[in-house]
């Protein structure tokens, strides 16, 4: 059969001017990505249907590939292809092409290249690499690439191309291939339809989402009814938890129970994806996407979302956490104001109270219960001491809050305020008969919550009438202020200790210790080692070895101080009651703030 034959009547002829114009336009329209792209898949059926063809009359494929060359050159394509190289047949049946390359001589394609766009930095014979490789495809009936490695319209003399399987360039190098397995330009377009309409849909359910949340801001709703609109929309369950008690403040679409059962059966997590400060990580069966929530430019608070059902997951899940938590802040802050605006008139009352600013016992009750309801009788006193372990300065205020929210997370009200170093309170105890529990508790709770500070507390005798209240402040701030390494200390406990400072003048005390002390009271360093050393000495019982552990001294050590004190006060301190007078005086001094150990 001649070559002639497979030409009918039926085929298009095109002038390589009209060919041109046409690849021209297709760049113009599509761009050069897509105009390539459609001319190796154009090249790849035109190959493909000769091959057809060519098959309906030769059977041996060293001949039909002989076909394939006189059809390039018949076709116009080229003047002449120059190739070599042998294919072999592997024990799988597989064929593998060696040293399979070749030469295009005179490229229709890229002379039409230079001529309509000149010089390129690429390969341009899309049509010539699209109509081997489907041909060859075709006869060899699996997938067969020539791939076209220089190229005329680069400067290079001739195109040279080579042959090959698609499983070697995969292996070789996936790049070159990517165009000829590219989808068409209506399945891209079908895909970019499907994109447009999920961000569409996407875009109209946060718009939907924001307005929702923005209209709980506008009306000043809870927390909790800001986690009811978001879960109505999402279906997700919410979860928002206090980073610093680590405790559940609002949630929806899950109890605390389930929560707490999906997060011990699934300790392990193992990290997704993250954006800005969102974290997609997951756990077991479950999915977990949590993101800070800012209060004061602290982190306050994290708000999760728990996927239990994968169906729900979307990578665009942080677009609706972000806002939540942005939501969320603004609740917080709003009872933060709240919040704060009761505390300064709990400030302000309790003020007046210490320094009896008020008119009548009724007029501040009648104040009282407008701030509170719940603070009745009877009451303590209480003097919270706040110290950094650094010696740095603390915002007592901040304290004053954090103290006042923990007192309500534990169900105890009263009236806060501060004084220097020192944080009063007005507390009443109608509804928590064992106090010293809870007490305990907010104390340890405020250690946790900051590590870097020291609390120790002073608690008065039990009182019935609120303009008693300064009296019993004074028991609290001499219970807070002795150095007995407790951090709850009453003044019950003082003992004679608290009769004494009751009932003797203060000018008298003073005049006393010093002239017992002596020189101890000195102010040099020398006299305040020794009065500490003194002061440890008594409160363990003069035994010398419960002072060398204190002090970390020697036991010599302890007993030349010792000796040393009784040198300077003339006292000897083997009597039982000189002793016991000793520590009476300085515990008062301490408590009077009058010396500091």
């Amino acid at each position: 059969m001649e070559i002639n034959d497979i030409f009918q009547s039926s085929d298009l002829i095109f002038s390589s001017e009209s060919f041109g114009l046409l690849r021209e336009t297709l760049y113009q329209n599509i761009g050069e990505k897509r105009a390539e792209i459609f001319l190796i898949q154009f090249g790849d059926k035109l190959g493909q249907e000769k091959a057809i063809k060519l098959k309906q009359h030769h059977t041996d494929k060293d001949e039909l590939v002989r076909q394939a060359t006189l059809t390039h050159v018949k076709l116009g394509h080229v003047s002449e292809v120059k190739s070599s190289g042998t294919t072999v047949l592997n024990k799988k049946g597989e064929f593998i092409f060696i040293d399979a390359i070749g030469q295009w001589i005179d490229s229709f394609e890229a002379d039409l290249h230079i001529h309509n766009h000149g010089k390129s930095d690429t390969c341009v014979c899309h049509i010539l690499s699209g109509f081997a490789s489907g041909f060859l495809s075709e006869i060899y009936e699996t997938d067969i690439y020539v791939v076209e490695l220089t190229c005329k319209a680069m400067g290079y003399p001739h195109c040279t191309f080579e042959v090959n399987t698609k499983k070697h360039w995969l292996q070789v190098n996936p790049s070159y291939i990517e165009k000829f397995n590219h989808q068409t330009v209506a399945k891209e377009l079908e895909i970019t339809y499907d994109k447009l309409l999920y961000q569409k849909q996407l875009l109209e359910k946060i718009t939907y989402f924001h307005s929702q949340l923005t209209e709980c801001v506008a009306k000043e709703n809870s927390i909790h009814d800001v986690l009811d609109t978001a879960y109505t929309i999402l279906k997700i369950p919410i979860i928002i938890k206090n980073i610093q008690t680590n405790k559940i403040i609002a949630l929806k679409g899950m109890d605390e129970t389930t929560y707490a059962n999906l997060l011990s059966q699934h300790s392990e997590t193992e990290r997704i994806s993250e954006h800005n400060e969102t974290i997609l990580e997951k756990s077991g069966a479950i999915h977990i996407m949590t993101t800070p929530i800012y209060l004061n430019d602290k982190v306050f608070a994290r708000c999760t979302f728990i996927y239990e059902d994968t169906k729900y997951l979307d990578n665009n899940g942080f677009l609706f956490l972000e806002r939540l938590a942005t939501v969320s802040a603004l609740c917080f802050l709003k009872d933060k104001i709240s919040f704060e605006t009761i505390e300064r008139l709990k400030i302000s009352l309790l003020d007046r109270l210490i320094h009896e600013q008020y008119e009548s016992k009724d007029d501040f009750e009648t104040h009282l219960h407008l701030v509170s309801n719940k603070i009745k009788k009877p009451y303590l006193s209480l003097v919270i001491r706040c110290n950094h372990k650094n010696y740095l300065p603390i915002d007592h205020y901040d304290q004053l809050l954090q103290f006042s929210q923990t007192f309500k997370y534990y169900y105890l009200d009263g009236l806060f305020t501060k004084n220097h170093q020192e944080i009063y309170i007005l507390l009443s105890t109608s509804t928590h008969p064992n106090i010293e529990k809870l007490l305990l508790q907010i104390l340890n709770q405020m250690q946790e919550n900051n590590p870097d500070l020291t609390y120790t507390l002073g608690i008065s005798n039990e009182f019935n009438q609120l303009e008693f209240f300064s009296e019993y402040l004074k028991q609290a701030k001499q219970a807070v202020s002795l150095p007995r390494n407790k951090q709850i200390a009453y003044y019950s406990e003082l003992g004679l200790l608290g009769n004494f400072l009751e009932n003797i003048n203060t000018e008298t005390l003073k005049q006393t210790a010093s002239e017992q002390l002596k020189g101890l009271l000195n102010t040099d360093s020398n006299m305040k080692e020794l009065l500490h050393t003194l002061y440890i000495y008594l409160i363990n019982g003069k035994n010398f070895k419960k002072t060398m552990d204190v002090l970390n001294l020697s036991m010599g050590g302890v007993q030349y101080r010792v000796r040393k004190i009784e040198e300077i006060t003339q006292i000897d301190l083997k009597e039982s009651y000189t002793s016991s007078y000793l520590l009476l005086l300085i515990e008062s001094l301490i408590i009077m703030k009058e010396i500091k150990l």
